[in-house]
């Protein structure tokens, strides 16, 4: 098939889809009630999502002049995923839901004869009675910020072009907002007592949240940094980990008060401890087949991790809402304080010291403790305006842990136009093709990347394997539910965006964090919309004696309006905008302060000039200033230090809208980067560099370095 052929093709598509989009709107409510006729008679329900993108990326720029680079500077990811979501009910009480997804892409045409089909969801749940749950299988958990929680991302006012691809990125990880994927048992039970003690909760579970597994330490899946031997390098498991717990909530008066514990152990179960049997010399280049001094030996699953976990987590909670209890009108308010402590048992393995003496394993129990107070308040005259304000009070020192709730949902990843810096993306912010839009906004569900060389004996092979992957298709996706151990998470710390998440890298759990945060925002007839926000923090105790003081700082502010509500038409044209300064300032005991600033400034538009056709934009810039910083990382491929940062990116196109999650979208935009290094640092690699640098392009201290990608793409997101 010639490709004008496939575009024409691609086209009547399009248009099949958007009008029998439109019929099936129109016709909604009548549909639905016939389904819902059929469900109840048969005990079967089906619902679900289809994503579908077309997506070609574009790299350029000005500095290869000598073509260093011989990497395909044009990505094309053509990718649907279809979740069909399935309940079966063969009892009034018992149900069974299954999530299959299908998944096609052209690029799989060459790396598989099949497409792929997986279970993405499998659970059973049902009731005895009215007042207890149960379900085996995956469930999702969000009880408290210091509990059980998946902490996120915020962007004040994000365009609307850039929030649909962060949801469908989303979405394809099967996040839904702040809860956790577990999978194991969850019991609940509720029962009304009377009006002035209110309704009692309970719940237990049990969740196993990794099992024992043997990953290759050089793959893109199952590692953190392939191939590196570093703490916390690889999510291969020995042991079985688990997490079993409880949850005990009272709500009286009228459930306007409101009290809570619970409890959790998340333990790896040493019983379950697993060994392997590996080459000590695994480097490709260097192995050779029978060898007998390198022959096979029995070694630890993971040999990156600090040891088994065993971690108690007790949270107590108190709040009410005040709202309820003055019953004024208009008038909304609660507080709540939570209180958790964590007792974290570490082992040490017994060893042989440098004097030839045994060491016994020892254990150390280290106690942390973490400190939430939110207030949320707010007044709102019907009809007219609405303001309210929201309060977060933070105090954890930097003993505390709980993986359960520290474990972010995003881990910046390189995305397109991957191969063009293969052997570096696995550093994610220090790659030096990263841009934070492209980890926000843009993911490819199997994506095969190309060989480093196109030789075909066995020397050109090794060779043409990544240091950040195996030649093989591999997810790529910012976006997770994953629950991290203690030393995968202080090397994710070592990578987190300054632009995005400097302030609460763990959310609110966030270890080593005194101070709050505080938002104002106010609403006119719903047309006009504000928000403004300060959020102020430091570390209780710094990661150094010879640091004085780490604070983090955040300020910013933006607005919406519809233009047309404010005119009286009946089609939408809203506008929104938003800005957003963050600090980060280390002041040693002596010597000068180290800072980092950054600027975060969204603007976004959509107009609507047909019942269900209209127009979207964005744009987005990110400034970062590194001032005097010489610092390096060389775990995590900091190899030269930066000085400056600027990114841009802005995208328009066309949607057809059906509902609020159910669109087709066609767009284009460009993402612009310029980096600056300081060039007088260099580690003994410079792997945040591009391959292109020449010593003499950073001959006079410093190396500036710009790109842009430019992105084609047509989008088609249902959830029914």
């Amino acid at each position: 098939m010639n490709m004008k052929m496939k575009n024409i093709l691609i086209a009547l598509l399009t248009a099949s889809v958007a009008a029998s989009a439109s019929a099936v709107a129109d016709n909604q409510k009548a549909l639905q009630a016939k389904a819902d006729s059929a469900n109840a008679k048969r005990g079967v329900e089906i619902g679900g999502s289809i994503r579908a993108v077309a997506q070609r990326s574009s790299f350029s720029t000005d500095q290869d002049v000598h073509s260093v680079n011989k990497m395909p500077n044009v990505e094309h990811n053509e990718y649907v995923s279809a979740d069909l979501s399935f309940g079966f009910r063969p009892y009034e009480n018992v149900r069974a839901n299954v999530i299959m997804r299908l998944g096609g892409g052209m690029q799989e045409y060459f790396a598989a004869a099949a497409k792929t089909l997986e279970a993405k969801w499998l659970n059973v749940e049902g009731n005895i009675g009215k007042n207890f749950y149960w379900t085996v299988g995956d469930f999702r958990s969000a009880i408290s910020p210091l509990s059980i929680y998946n902490p996120g991302i915020d962007i004040l006012y994000e365009p609307t072009i850039f929030a649909r691809k962060r949801h469908m990125a989303q979405k394809e990880q099967l996040l839904e907002g702040n809860k956790r994927n577990l999978q194991g048992i969850n019991l609940q039970f509720r029962q009304e007592i009377d009006p002035m003690i209110g309704e009692l909760r309970a719940e237990a579970f049990l969740a196993r949240v990794n099992r024992v597994s043997v990953l290759d330490f050089t793959g893109a899946e199952g590692n953190i940094l392939p191939g590196d031997e570093i703490a916390g390098t690889s999510l291969a498991s020995a042991t079985d980990k688990w997490l079993v717990g409880g949850n005990i909530e009272l709500l009286p008066v009228q459930k306007n008060v409101y009290v809570g514990v619970t409890p959790m152990l998340i333990f790896d179960n040493e019983n379950s401890k697993s060994y392997t049997y590996r080459h000590p010399n695994r480097d490709p280049q260097g192995f050779v087949p029978g060898d007998a001094e390198n022959a096979y030996e029995r070694q630890e699953i993971n040999p990156y991790e600090y040891g088994p976990q065993n971690t108690f987590v007790l949270s107590a909670r108190a709040g009410a809402d005040v709202g309820g209890l003055v019953k004024q009108k208009g008038l909304s308010a609660d507080v709540v304080a939570e209180y958790a402590m964590s007792v974290n048992k570490v082992k040490t393995a017994a060893y042989v010291n440098d004097l030839g003496l045994p060491v016994p394993e020892t254990e150390e129990s280290i106690n942390g403790s973490a400190l939430l107070a939110t207030v949320n308040a707010g007044y709102e005259i019907e009809n007219s305006w609405s303001a309210g304000l929201s309060l977060d009070v933070v105090m954890n020192d930097e003993k505390w842990f709980n993986n359960l709730a520290q474990s972010p949902s995003f881990f910046a990843q390189r995305v397109l136009n991957s191969d063009k810096d293969g052997n570096t993306v696995k550093y994610g912010v220090n790659s030096p093709l990263y841009s934070t839009f492209d980890a926000l906004y843009n993911y490819s569900p199997k994506f095969t990347p190309v060989a480093r060389t196109l030789g075909t004996d066995d020397n050109a092979f090794m060779d043409g394997q990544s240091k950040s992957y195996n030649i093989a298709p591999y997810n790529k996706n910012s976006w997770g539910s994953n629950v991290y151990s203690a030393a995968q998470l202080a090397l994710i710390n070592q990578m987190i965006d300054p632009a995005i998440q400097a302030t609460l890298p763990n959310g609110l759990a966030t270890a080593n964090r005194k101070g709050f945060r505080v938002s104002l925002k106010g609403d006119w007839q719903n047309k006009i919309e504000a928000q403004a926000l300060v959020n102020i923090f430091n570390q209780v105790t710094p990661e150094s004696e010879a640091i004085d003081n780490v604070s983090y700082k955040e300020f910013g502010g933006g607005a919406k309006f519809d233009v047309a509500k404010m005119a009286g038409f009946s089609k939408a044209l809203e506008f929104s905008g938003s800005f957003k300064r963050s600090e980060n300032t280390v002041t040693p005991k002596v010597g000068t302060e180290a800072k980092v600033t950054s600027n975060f400034l969204n603007v976004g538009a959509s107009f609507q000039f047909l019942p269900r056709l209209g127009i979207t934009g964005g744009f987005q810039m990110i400034e970062t200033d590194y001032g005097n910083s010489s610092l390096i990382n060389p775990n995590v491929g900091l190899d030269v230090p930066f000085m400056t940062s600027n990114q841009t990116q802005w995208m328009v196109g066309f949607d057809y809208v059906v509902a609020d999650n159910a669109w087709l979208a066609i767009n284009f935009g460009m993402i612009n980067v310029k980096n600056d290094y300081n060039t007088t640092v260099v580690g003994e690699e410079a792997r945040n560099l591009p391959d292109y640098y020449s010593a003499t392009d950073g001959a006079f201290g410093t190396y500036e370095h710009k790109f842009s990608q430019a992105i084609f793409e047509a989008s088609i997101n249902v959830e029914f």
